[in-house]
């Protein structure tokens, strides 16, 4: 009676956390990536060709994702925040279902339900729509196929090699969006592997997860063959990208690390009793040499689970670029190790269910899921939707600063702009382009961060400015390094010139070299009026206190 009172509360507790914070998240700003994103997806569905026209590093699974999800439910910003929230849903009821076959009880399955679902709704605005979070999705499927597989034995041989396709199809799909989940599929692989006996039941498996890769592989590179994108996609792996991943790796510090920390606290701290959790599984199954398959089912998803985990550590710590949407897996996955490992693996419950209670108590307190201001714009976001006041009020980061950026859009909206016509400086500013309705002048949709991260390839982008039919060009002095003290010294609003304090030496760059026809808070409007080629494109950060 009072496990079931308790499970009752907990799932009670679930619910009236998500009505409280999906209308917020769907009131949250995009990131600038589900624009870019977007942004290519339009290009493909209009015509264009991938990679030739806008210059994109990673594979294009994510690109396939937004066409599909636009072709069938719009270009509206709700139709794709609704589908981040059907992915996390998808995700944690995968989750749910591995951590029931260790049977720890409905207050458990609630309790990390909660820890879910908070702690995504407690992430930056940075973190949704991301292909780390959508990837997820895929690979738990095939995961799931996997720990069903070695839990339920039996069937004939054709059944298992079906499975196993199906899985490495599953897994096929996560790569195509983001390569590095290679590396916790072959952790899991791996550790389904320990003790088998059977050389035939591991050809079966293996081979199946190859040949289902293989398919999918295979289906893609006929797409982009068939399309055109091929060539420019060669281009871009084997002459762009070397730069671009070298630049990835000298941008990992000591301070970019913290940094990261910081804005996913609390809940980045359940590592700290995670990591020994799942080495102690891994080794206790290591040592004793046995398949999963000949464990109880409980110690086989625990096995899997964490390796799953640590391999999942291991490409977000280490391999992948410093961004804290390829952590957000990592943190679910921690939470639900937890919790398949709580009824067994835990000497001390009760210094254990305190410490879980002592936690959540914590994160009651700092994460932004229940901060009480934040909620305070429920009856906004029911009544108003995703004006520009809600969305400033709602997001982690001031950029864009949707209240500056509205009286820029509709300034461009009333240029009668075609494609080709608009250039946006800044990363954050991309979304011009869908809110303005027309394509970048270059394929360098923002030049700020492709510049440095394609530095050697500054001249062809400098080229391709110089020749474009741009007539306007916007940027962020706060993007490109004022202070939002020095931008503010003369109040907000609408202006004429640009701030007081803007640094006379840097006049002569590009682009404020060129005449300044609008100004909204930090955000600056250029009409280029001559051509590109003569200019100095080669603009320095602001460096203004």
């Amino acid at each position: 009676m009072l496990r079931s009172f308790r499970s009752t509360w907990g799932w009670l507790a679930v619910a009236i956390l998500v009505i409280a914070n999906v209308p917020l998240m769907l009131c949250m700003p995009l990131p600038a990536d589900a624009a870019l994103y977007d942004l290519q997806a339009k290009t493909a569905l209009t015509g264009g060709i991938l990679y030739r026209d806008i210059v994109e590093p990673n594979l294009p699974g994510i690109v396939w994702c937004h066409m599909a999800i636009r072709s069938a439910f719009g270009w509206s910003e709700a139709a794709l925040k609704w589908v981040d929230l059907v992915v996390v849903a998808g995700i944690v009821s995968l989750l749910l279902r591995l951590i029931g076959r260790t049977s720890p009880g409905q207050s458990v399955l609630a309790a990390f339900a909660f820890v879910a679902v908070g702690f995504y709704c407690s992430t930056p605005e940075w973190v949704h729509c991301q292909r780390d979070i959508w990837l997820m999705l895929p690979a738990l499927g095939a995961f799931s196929i996997r720990v069903r597989r070695l839990t339920r034995p039996g069937g004939p041989a054709s059944q298992g090699f079906l499975s196993s396709l199906i899985e490495g199809a599953l897994w096929a799909c996560a790569f195509w969006i983001k390569p590095y989940v290679a590396v916790p599929a072959a952790a899991a692989v791996a550790a389904s592997l320990l003790g088998r006996r059977s050389l035939h039941e591991m050809v079966l498996d293996i081979s199946g997860v190859l040949a289902g890769g293989a398919i999918i592989g295979a289906a893609g590179s006929t797409w982009m063959i068939a399309t055109g994108v091929w060539p420019h996609f060669l281009e871009q792996m084997l002459e762009w990208n070397p730069v671009y991943f070298a630049n990835g790796r000298a941008r990992w510090t000591l301070t970019q690390y913290l940094s990261l920390s910081r804005d996913l606290a609390p809940w980045c701290l359940v590592h700290l009793a995670t990591l020994p959790v799942a080495m102690w599984v891994i080794g206790r199954a290591v040592l004793a040499m046995r398949s999963p398959r000949d464990a109880a089912s409980a110690d086989c998803v625990s096995t899997l689970l964490a390796a799953l985990y640590l391999g999942w550590m291991i490409q977000a710590h280490f391999l992948q670029h410093p961004f804290h949407y390829c952590h957000t897996p990592t943190v679910i996955l921690a939470a639900a190790l937890l919790a398949a490992c709580w009824p067994r693996e835990w000497p001390r419950r009760r210094v254990a269910n305190f410490a879980f209670a002592g936690s959540l108590a914590f994160a009651l307190v700092m994460a932004p899921a229940f901060d009480p201001q934040r909620l305070a714009w429920w009856p906004d976001c029911i009544t108003r939707g995703a004006q520009p006041d809600v969305k400033c009020a709602l997001h982690h980061r001031n950029l864009p600063n949707w209240v500056e950026l509205q009286p820029v859009i509709d300034f461009l909206r009333n240029q009668n702009l075609q494609d080709g016509e608009l250039t946006a400086y800044n990363v954050f500013l991309v979304h011009l382009y869908p809110e303005v309705g027309v394509r970048p002048s270059t394929r360098y949709v923002f030049l700020d961060v492709l510049l440095q991260v394609f530095h050697a390839h500054e001249e062809q982008i400098h080229e391709a400015l110089a020749t474009s039919r741009q007539r306007f060009v916007v940027c962020s002095l706060l993007e490109n390094g004022m202070s939002a003290e020095a931008i503010a010294a003369e109040g907000t609003g609408l202006h004429s010139s640009l701030p007081a304090a803007f640094p006379k030496e840097h006049a002569a760059e590009f682009p404020y070299c060129l005449p300044l026809v609008f100004r909204s808070g930090q955000y600056v409007v250029y009409r280029a009026d001559r051509p590109m080629g003569a200019l100095n494109t080669t603009a320095r950060p602001l460096a203004v206190k």
